[in-house]
C-alpha cells in the first residue's frame, strides 16, 4: 500500500479526534496584538512556537533535521495524510534525506502556511490549517522545496519545535509535443508539431541541421525548411515559485528531414520508329527515408530501376517516374523521348530522258503515332505521296523526301539518270558489191556490167531517242565509185569504165537491244533510203584497144530503197558523250538506166540494159550524244 492512500485511509479512522484536537490547540493558543492580527486577517494566529506543542525537540543543524524525519517518520506519515496532502511522501523524506532543496530561511510575522504539525499535549500529533505567525519577530526556520506527483511544494521546519508546515504549492509546468512524422510535406517544405504548455509560460526552439536555432510558436505549428537533415524541436513550459524558484518542464523530439527526388533519363532521346530506348530511372529517398516503391508510367519499376522501351508510334512522348518513401513522402520526375518516323522512297523509272516523266512515290512509316508532314525537295506533299518529276537537261538528279511530326524527322533520297536524246554520227564509209548482171535488149548477146564498187566516202546521220528501245535515225552519205562495163556490140567485145558518184539519203527506226545505262548500245533497224547515182558516158573500147564506134550515156534516175540498219557505239568512258561507232547499211537495190539509141560506124545498136545491186555500206567514225 502506497504512502499517499495510507495517509488517507489514516485520516479518516482519526477524523473526529482531530477536530477535537484542532478546538483544543486553537483555545490555547495566545491571541496576537491588533497590528499582527490584522496582518493575519481570516486565518488562525500563533505567537509562539514550542513548548508544550511542539513536534520535536528543536532541530538546530542538518543532522538533527535528518534525525527527525527518520525518527518521527511514521508520525510525519500519519500527519501528512491528515492533512490530505496530494505529494508523494516518499519525495519529501528522500529531498531531506539528501539534503536537496533545504535551505535555512527566516519566517516573518504576517506570512502563512497551509498546515501545520503539532502534539497535542504534548503528546498527540495533529495537525492544523490555515495558520498565520503573529509573534513579535521572525523565527529561523529549515525550508524544504521539492517536486512531487507534478506539483511544487514549499514547506518548513521552525528549528525550534520541529513542527513541519506547508508553506506553499504550485502545479509545476507540464509541456506535451507531438512531433508528427506524418506532417512532413516536402511539397510546401514544412513539417509538423503540436505542443501545449501547462500552468506556465511556453517557449519552443528549432535546432536546425547547422547547428543554429530558432524560435517557433506553440500550439500547431507547421515549420518551414529549406535543407534536409535532423532537425531537433524542444518545448519549453516555465514558471516562477511563490519562492523565486525557476520551475520548468520540457520536452524534445527530433525528426529526419529528407524529401524524396529522382532523375529519369531516356539513352538515346531521340530514336527512330521501331527502334528502343533505354530509361535508367535514379530514386533518392532524401535524409532518414528509404525508397520504398518506384513507378514508371504507373507501373511498378525494379531495381535497378531501368527499362527498355519501344513504341508503336512516331510522337514525342513523356515518361513519367514516382518514387515513394518510407516516411510516405513522394516525388515525380519526367523525361522526353522522342521516336521520329521514317520514311522511304523510289523514283519510278530511276533511268530516263531528257524531258521524260518519271514518278517519285514517297512512303512515310509513322505506326499509329501523330500526324506527320511530309515534303520532297523542300515542297510539302500531299497524299499519296507522289510527285511526277521531269528534267530537260542530263546528268543524276537526286530527290529527297523528309517526314516530321512532333518526335523528330528522318529523311530519304532516291537518285534518277537523265540521258541525253540525241547522237550525232560523223563517219567514213566503205561500199562493197558483187558483179552484177544485165540484161541486154539488142540483137547481140548478153553483157556484164560492173558498176559502183570499191568506194569510199563520208557520212553524217543523227538519232533522236524516242524512248530507250526506239530511236529515229536520219543521215545522208555520197560515194565514189567505178563503173565497169564489158560489152559485145555487132558481134565485138568492148569495154566501157567510168567514175560515178552514188549519195544515199535515208531515215529509219533503231531497235535498240541494251539496257538503259548500259556502256555498249547496239541496235538494229529497217531503214529507207533514195539512192542516186550521176550519170556519165561510157565509151566503149576494143578488147586490143581500138576504139568501138559507140558512145553509151546511161540515164539512171533516182530510186527509193528499202534496206537494213545495224550499228553499235562505246563512250571513250563511263557517261563519257563521247565514243566510237561502227555501223552498217544493206540496202536492196534495183537501177534500170537507159541510153538513147545510136548507131554506130557498124552500123550496131547501143543495148538498153537493167543494172541490179545490193551495196553494203559499211561506216566507222565517231558518236557525239547531246
Amino acid at each position: 500500500m502506497s504512502h499517499r492512500r495510507w495517509l488517507v485511509e489514516y485520516a479518516a479512522v482519526r477524523s473526529s479526534a482531530r477536530t477535537t484536537s484542532v478546538l483544543f490547540l486553537l483555545a490555547g493558543l495566545i491571541l496576537a496584538a491588533p497590528a499582527a492580527a490584522q496582518l493575519c486577517e481570516g486565518a488562525s494566529s500563533i505567537t509562539r512556537l514550542g513548548g508544550a506543542n511542539r513536534f520535536s525537540a528543536p532541530v538546530e543543524d542538518q543532522e538533527s533535521l535528518q534525525a527527525l524525519f527518520v525518527n518521527q517518520r511514521e508520525e510525519i506519515l500519519e500527519l501528512l495524510g491528515q492533512a490530505n496532502w496530494s505529494g508523494d511522501p516518499d519525495d519529501l523524506f528522500a529531498a531531506v534525506a539528501a539534503w536537496r532543496g533545504v535551505t535555512s530561511t527566516t519566517f516573518d510575522p504576517g506570512q502563512r502556511v497551509q498546515w501545520m504539525f503539532f502534539r497535542d499535549r504534548g503528546q498527540t500529533p495533529t495537525v492544523s490549517t490555515n495558520l498565520c505567525w503573529a509573534g513579535d519577530e521572525a523565527f529561523s526556520a529549515w525550508e524544504v522545496r521539492f517536486n512531487s506527483n507534478g506539483r511544487w511544494y514549499s514547506m518548513i521546519v521552525p528549528e525550534s519545535c520541529g513542527n513541519l508546515a506547508l508553506l506553499a504549492e504550485q502545479p509545476l509546468p507540464e509541456v506535451t509535443l507531438d512531433l508528427d512524422i506524418g506532417g512532413l510535406s516536402c511539397a510546401d517544405q514544412t513539417f509538423d508539431f503540436r505542443s501545449s504548455c501547462a500552468d506556465g509560460d511556453a517557449s519552443v526552439t528549432v535546432r536546425m541541421p547547422d547547428g543554429s536555432e530558432r524560435t517557433a510558436g506553440d500550439g500547431s505549428v507547421s515549420f518551414p525548411f529549406a535543407d534536409q537533415g535532423d532537425y531537433t524541436v524542444t518545448a519549453s513550459c516555465t514558471a516562477m515559485s511563490p519562492r523565486g524558484d525557476p520551475l520548468e518542464d520540457s520536452m524534445s523530439s527530433a525528426i529526419a528531414v529528407g524529401c524524396p527526388s529522382c532523375l529519369v533519363a531516356a539513352a538515346p532521346e531521340e530514336v527512330d520508329l521501331g527502334q528502343s530506348s533505354v530509361l535508367t530511372v535514379v530514386p533518392r529517398a532524401g535524409h532518414g527515408a528509404e525508397v520504398a516503391r518506384v513507378t514508371l508510367d504507373g507501373e511498378p519499376l525494379a531495381s535497378p530501376y531501368t527499362k527498355e522501351m519501344t513504341h508503336d508510334g512516331a510522337d514525342a512522348f513523356t515518361h513519367t517516374v514516382m518514387v515513394e518513401t518510407s516516411t510516405g513522402q513522394s516525388a515525380l520526375c519526367s523525361t522526353g523521348m522522342k521516336v521520329a518516323p521514317t520514311v522511304t522512297m523510289s523514283i519510278e523509272p530511276d533511268r530516263v530522258l531528257t524531258g521524260q516523266t518519271a514518278v517519285v512515290t514517297v512512303a512515310p512509316e509513322n505506326g499509329n503515332g501523330a500526324p506527320v508532314t511530309v515534303a520532297l525537295d523542300g515542297q510539302p506533299l500531299a497524299e499519296p505521296y507522289e510527285r511526277a518529276v521531269v528534267h530537260a537537261t542530263d546528268g543524276e538528279f537526286t530527290h529527297t523526301a523528309m517526314v516530321e511530326n512532333a518526335g523528330g524527322s528522318n529523311e530519304a533520297s532516291a537518285t534518277m539518270k537523265v540521258d541525253r536524246r540525241w547522237t550525232l554520227l560523223p563517219t567514213l564509209s566503205s561500199l562493197s558489191g558483187d558483179d552484177v548482171h544485165i540484161s541486154v535488149l539488142g540483137p547481140d548477146t548478153r553483157d556484164r556490167l560492173k558498176a559502183c564498187v570499191d568506194g569510199v566516202g563520208v557520212g553524217l546521220a543523227a538519232e533522236y531517242r524516242l524512248s530507250y528501245p526506239v530511236g529515229f535515225m536520219f543521215g545522208a552519205n555520197t560515194i565514189n565509185c567505178e563503173v565497169d562495163w564489158w560489152l559485145h556490140p555487132g558481134g565485138r567485145t568492148g569495154y566501157a569504165g567510168a567514175d560515178i558518184e552514188m549519195k544515199k539519203f535515208f531515215v529509219g527506226l533503231n531497235f535498240h537491244l541494251t539496257r538503259p545505262g548500259s556502256r555498249v548500245d547496239w541496235w538494229l533497224g529497217p531503214v529507207i533510203a533514195q539512192l542516186d547515182y550521176s550519170s556519165s558516158s561510157l565509151v566503149p573500147t576494143g578488147m586490143d584497144g581500138a576504139s568501138v564506134d559507140a558512145v553509151y550515156r546511161p540515164e539512171w534516175p533516182g530510186e527509193t530503197v528499202l534496206g537494213a540498219n545495224m550499228g553499235l557505239k562505246i563512250p571513250f568512258k563511263t557517261d563519257c558523250p563521247v565514243g566510237l561507232y561502227l555501223g552498217a547499211f544493206w540496202f536492196d537495190s534495183s537501177m534500170k538506166a537507159k541510153s538513147s539509141e545510136i548507131r554506130g560506124e557498124d552500123g550496131a545498136l547501143a543495148p538498153a540494159f537493167e543494172l541490179r545491186k545490193t551495196p553494203v555500206y559499211v561506216s566507222a567514225g565517231i558518236s557525239i550524244e547531246f
